[in-house]
């Protein structure tokens, strides 16, 4: 597998990991739903009086935009835009996708620390008739703050439950959610817990594990990491030289931090030591009604808090969620349809006003009939695509000036295959 994590369908000893459900007698581990949503800013309902803090949001929505035309699959693509001076514009682009037309994809740089322009990302795939920029990520070490699953594989995970985007190819869905990694490292020994995938930190919980999906910058280790090849305890790095090495193509690397419980037991696991993991993602959607469980999501990227949930404004105001910058979101309306927005321009002093504070930002998505929405990355990661015709040329449509900062994922939304 070259170091892929595949939640099913792998043999245990005969690959590098295999994945499946986790729980009592190997059952599907429940999920115990007794973390609360986010702390919440101040609530801005929508048309109400925003506190003093807030930017008060413009009437650019409200008006009849300025461009709407098709793309293939059904989607339809609305642009507001207008000028601010002579040099300077400001432009809201929403793409709406009807509910179960077009299927949802999560893409990604080829490594977690080496990001790409969303565009070549994107490029490959041509029924991807929609194309966005995906989460926030570390701009110094290229890797994404939260989860991440690509095509049913497991990047990227950890047990500390985190918000996620969950995408589901059967039904041609999103859906918000928390969810977090459940597994364990079965070896000749015993079981150990098993605390993250390629986190950008060691974990406390357990045993944390990294692939060749990592990427050329060395990853966090222990002392004592433990080299598994094909099931099998190939190697152990250690002593008081930290390892400085990628995983290699099929490998896994082991380790744990220093004078936990976790490193002791990894000092037990020698060459020859038959070696395997068992993983899940477990968590709930909590905007859908009896908050069903995150199931097998096909994709999966980490979002922060939700802008609007159950049609109410919750983002905040201070610091820098009231600076006026380039944003980007996934919205919900009531019938299901799914809504990708993006907003240009940064706000500066005297010279008019472009971008969006993040209340306005929901203040907009609101007026477009969203009932939840949850911020993507923003500021100069802001970037949003589309395809006028299937396997046509990618076009940028949030603005049509500068160039592409490198991300490490991004959302799709291709055509079916007939």
């Amino acid at each position: 597998m070259d170091g892929w994590l595949r939640r099913a369908g792998v043999p245990a000893l005969t690959a590098v990991v295999a994945l499946t459900a986790l729980g009592p007698d190997g059952a599907a581990a429940p999920h115990a739903a007794t973390t609360a949503l986010a702390p919440s800013p101040p609530v801005v309902a929508a048309g109400s009086a925003a506190p003093a803090e807030c930017r008060t949001p413009t009437t650019l929505v409200l008006e009849s935009p300025k461009q709407a035309f098709e793309l293939p699959g059904g989607a339809t693509v609305r642009i507001w835009q207008n000028r601010l001076t002579k040099k300077r514009t400001k432009r809201f682009v929403a793409v709406t996708i009807p509910a179960g037309t077009l299927v949802p994809r999560a893409l990604a740089a080829r490594n977690l620390t080496r990001p790409a322009k969303p565009e070549n990302q994107v490029a490959p795939h041509p029924n991807a008739a929609v194309a966005i920029n995906g989460a926030v990520y570390d701009t110094k070490t290229g890797v994404p703050r939260r989860a991440l699953v690509v095509d049913g594989e497991i990047r990227k995970a950890s047990s500390e439950e985190s918000q996620g985007l969950a995408l589901y190819s059967d039904t041609r869905s999103a859906a918000w959610v928390l969810q977090q990694l459940a597994g364990e490292v079965r070896t000749s020994h015993g079981s150990l817990p098993l605390g993250a995938i390629n986190w950008q930190e060691l974990s406390m919980a357990g045993v944390s594990a990294y692939t060749r999906a990592w990427g050329p910058r060395a990853h966090p280790a222990g002392r004592r990491t433990v080299v598994v090849t094909d099931g099998l305890v190939t190697a152990i790095l250690g002593g008081q030289k930290r390892p400085r090495t990628r995983p290699g193509p099929g490998e896994l690397h082991l380790t744990a931090p220093d004078g936990t419980i976790h490193a002791e037991a990894l000092k037990q696991l020698v060459p020859g030591d038959l070696v395997s993991l068992a993983t899940d993602l477990t968590g709930d959607r909590p905007f859908e009604t009896g908050r069903p469980p995150v199931g097998e999501p096909d994709g999966l990227i980490g979002v922060s808090s939700a802008l609007v949930r159950r049609g109410v404004n919750y983002a905040g105001c201070g610091g820098r969620d009231n600076k006026l910058r380039p944003r980007s979101a996934l919205a919900w309306t009531a019938n299901g349809d799914l809504i990708v927005a993006a907003v240009s321009g940064r706000g500066k002093k005297g010279k008019g006003t472009a971008g969006a504070s993040a209340s306005q930002w929901a203040e907009y998505l609101l007026h477009l009939g969203a009932v939840s929405a949850v911020n993507l990355d923003g500021g100069g990661s802001t970037a949003l695509f589309v395809r006028r015709s299937v396997g046509g040329p990618l076009v940028r449509l949030d603005r049509t000036w500068g160039g592409q900062r490198k991300v490490a994922d991004s959302l799709a939304f291709e055509v079916p295959t007939p």
